[in-house]
């Protein structure tokens, strides 16, 4: 009978069943939330764990492109900060710093013995130029008193010759003494010829302020920690002036010294030293000032002469010596107090000439 067969059909579809289970991957029960929407309809195929609080939501989304299967497959996963591995996280922590501060510290010793090495060649150039400071002013100091004991020597003789012929034994002393001073002034003269050389003997190449300025501070950077003392660096860096590059790191090195010996006698909230760079005419000038307690009006006539010393123990030659390299560079160096308190001293060298388009 037609009444007897069915009016309608009804089809029954899995849609989990249509993806083959080897392209599943993840378990029935896994953290993943997968699920099939079209039309706002959902099918979920794997509930996940998206309803956990806090942590990161992870995402995505796959349309299929088949007309017959106009789905988007949706993935979804929530991370909490408990599935984190702090562990491993601690681990590599650890490790990163662990690697970080042997770097650090590899840094430290390498500039810590490169700062050695530069200080030892500077305190070996230094003590080569002192030492010829100290036999130029030997020389001038002993030759005074040499000349006259040649002058009465010669006297006592041309007295003894005078005398009868029986003091002949006193005349050969005599002339044997004017012939040992006369040799002691020849070497004392020689010596002084070999230590001063001249000035046109200097080699001189251009030379960027702002760079010896980094590397003597960079050599005193323990004793400016030591003092908690900041450089302040200002005007104009690239500048550029015609010196020797080992006299002028000698020349800066003894400068800064003697600023952090005068900060060293005033409270560390009041220490301050400042280098600025400029120019004026054909002279580049660098000038070093401190906020020490200044120089004595009674030292400052005799501010570089050799020997003269406000130092307990020192030996005075160093600002002497400061000016004699400046002066074979064919510069200047000056000094003087500062307003309203510290010392200050200018360091003028030609500039370097600019380079013809």
């Amino acid at each position: 009978m037609r009444a007897a067969q069915p009016a309608s059909f009804a089809l029954v579809i899995d849609l989990k069943a249509l993806v083959p289970r080897a392209e599943w991957p993840l378990p029935d029960n896994g953290p993943v939330r997968v699920a099939l929407q079209h039309a706002g309809q959902e099918r979920v195929l794997m509930p996940g764990q998206v309803a956990a609080q806090g942590g990161w939501h992870l995402g995505f989304r796959k349309h299929l492109a088949a007309e017959s299967q106009a789905f988007d497959v949706v993935a979804e996963r929530r991370i909490g900060w408990a599935e984190l591995p702090w562990g491993r996280i601690a681990g590599w922590a650890v490790a990163c710093g662990l690697v970080v501060l042997g770097v650090r510290a590899w840094a430290q010793q390498r500039a810590g013995r490169r700062r050695a090495q530069e200080l030892l060649r500077l305190g070996r150039v230094g003590r080569l130029n002192a030492m010829g400071e100290l036999a130029a002013g030997m020389a001038h100091e002993l030759n005074q008193p040499l000349t006259a004991v040649l002058a009465n020597t010669n006297a006592a003789q041309r007295l003894l010759a005078d005398e009868p012929p029986d003091l002949e034994t006193a005349r050969e002393a005599m002339a044997q003494a004017a012939d040992q001073a006369r040799r002691a002034a020849e070497v004392i003269g020689r010596l002084r010829r070999s230590v001063q050389e001249p000035s046109d003997t200097t080699v001189r190449v251009p030379v960027v302020w702002a760079d010896t300025v980094r590397r003597a501070l960079d050599l005193l950077a323990p004793e400016l920690q030591r003092l908690a003392v900041t450089a302040e660096v200002s005007g104009d860096t690239a500048t550029t002036v015609m010196a020797d590059p080992v006299a002028l790191e000698q020349v800066l090195h003894n400068l800064l010294n003697n600023a952090l010996h005068a900060l060293e006698q005033v409270p560390a909230a009041e220490r301050r030293l400042l280098l600025s760079l400029g120019t004026e005419g054909t002279q580049g000038v660098l000038r070093v000032r401190d906020s020490g307690p200044g120089i004595a009006p009674e030292a400052l006539p005799r501010l570089f002469e050799p020997f003269f010393s406000t130092r307990p123990g020192g030996l005075g030659l160093g600002l002497s010596l400061c000016e004699t390299l400046a002066t074979r560079m064919g510069g200047t160096l000056s000094g003087g107090n500062a307003e309203p308190r510290g010392a200050e001293f200018w360091l003028a060298l030609p500039l370097a000439p600019t380079p013809a388009r």
